[in-house]
């Protein structure tokens, strides 16, 4: 009888039971990645497929469709970091500093603004320590992947303050702009 497996890509949503020549199947095209944690009856606990060798076997699946399965796969067996994570990290990191920077310009703001430097640079630094490691431990990639999405979304609300400031400026100045014009003409019929 065959094995059956469940899989998790993301580590919360947690698929299966499949049998093992379906899950081989999925890592050879390619549908899933090679860093997926898989688990089966007998294992202490979650792995990355690409350290489980009953999975990277190539009975259940043509040779030529195993190879993309171990190029995907880092070579010390660990998980890269998520595609874009260490760009939403400096772009949030920046952007902290940026809005200490002008925070500091007023007295009341120092409270704030010193923290956000050092919490911008302090940013800048992890990502930069987390960006040189070649791999990471497969068990981290969850929690790197909601850090990633927690990133992203912190990086456009950035984007959004800055959108939506530059647009009240433009009202601002158009609606002075008017004022300004309206003001002689109303002068002038009161003479």
């Amino acid at each position: 009888m065959e094995k059956n497996w469940y899989y998790s890509a993301d580590g919360q949503d947690k698929k299966g039971p499949v049998p093992e020549s379906e899950l081989k199947q999925l890592f050879a095209s390619g549908q899933i990645p090679a860093t997926t944690l898989v688990w089966s009856e007998g294992m202490a606990s979650w792995a990355p497929a690409s350290t489980v060798a009953a999975l990277l076997s190539q009975s259940a699946a043509p040779a030529t469709a195993a190879a993309p399965v171990a190029a995907m796969a880092p070579a010390s067996g660990g998980a890269h970091v998520p595609q874009g994570l260490g760009s939403w990290m400096t772009f949030v990191g920046v952007m902290h500093i940026i809005g200490g920077v002008f925070a500091c310009l007023s007295c009341i703001g120092l409270i704030y603004g010193i923290p956000m430097i050092i919490g911008g640079v302090g940013l800048l630094g992890a990502k930069n320590m987390l960006m040189a490691l070649p791999t990471v431990d497969a068990t981290m990639l969850p929690f790197l992947q909601k850090q990633h999405s927690a990133f992203k979304a912190l990086g456009w609300s950035y984007i959004l303050m800055i959108v939506f400031t530059l647009l009240i400026i433009v009202l601002e100045i158009v609606f002075f702009a008017v004022l300004a014009t309206r003001i002689p003409a109303l002068q002038h019929m009161s003479h």
